[in-house]
């Protein structure tokens, strides 16, 4: 389960007793100097989230600053993403495959996988680049292999669509975290996350489930 961190536990009474008056007294000083830089970035940050807020959703979250571009192009990242789905897709299968007994349970290899779903989902939106390429008809005629499955949304709410992501993210490690009882229930409810995020934002396709091979054999 991730927790929060909480910042200052364990320290109370550090400074108690005659000794430490002097650090107390400078303590309270340094403390006074840093709440005032404190409320200074709240200021600062504030007026800044204000001024943005009369922005369109996808204005807002399309603002690519300096340190946001990367070294890699749209046809990379976008086969990056495929990839990445691909094996979030194989352990999830691996993962159900030995809760339902088709595979030998091996609890080590059980959280292993769960815990690189949950790394892999918290990349996932980094793999987006601010220039939107979503699916097309054409991008998959000239190109299968590297044709984008997302959808136009990914770009006009993007930072909704990352949120679920972390949403999924942190899921995925509550799942690994889980109890073996309750480890079954988790992974269903980051199937639902995952779910809910492809209606949204991915191009519609079926899957060959291979569970029901045995329809398609004659």
């Amino acid at each position: 389960m991730i927790r929060p961190f909480r910042f200052g536990a364990g320290f109370a009474g550090d400074c108690a007793g005659p000794l430490t008056a002097p650090l107390v007294s400078c303590r309270k000083r340094e403390e006074c100097r840093m709440q005032k830089q404190v409320w200074v970035a709240v200021a600062v940050v504030g007026a800044l989230l204000i001024g943005g807020s009369f922005l369109p959703v996808g204005a807002q979250s399309m603002a690519a600053t300096a340190d946001m571009v990367a070294l890699t192009s749209q046809k990379e990242t976008t086969l990056g993403r495929r990839l990445l789905m691909n094996s979030i897709g194989a352990h999830n299968d691996i993962v159900h495959d030995i809760l339902d007994g088709a595979l030998p349970m091996d609890d080590l290899e059980l959280r292993g996988r769960l815990q690189s779903i949950s790394a892999m989902l918290y990349a996932f939106p980094s793999l987006y680049r601010a220039e939107a390429n979503p699916y097309t008809e054409e991008g998959e005629k000239a190109d299968a292999a590297h044709v984008s499955l997302a959808d136009k949304a990914v770009w006009e709410d993007f930072e909704s669509f990352k949120l679920m992501s972390y949403d999924a993210y942190i899921k995925a490690q509550e799942a690994a975290d889980a109890p073996p009882e309750e480890t079954l229930a988790r992974v269903e409810e980051l199937e639902v996350i995952c779910e809910s995020c492809h209606e949204l934002y991915r191009r519609p396709f079926e899957y060959f489930d291979f569970d029901r091979v045995e329809d398609f054999i004659e």
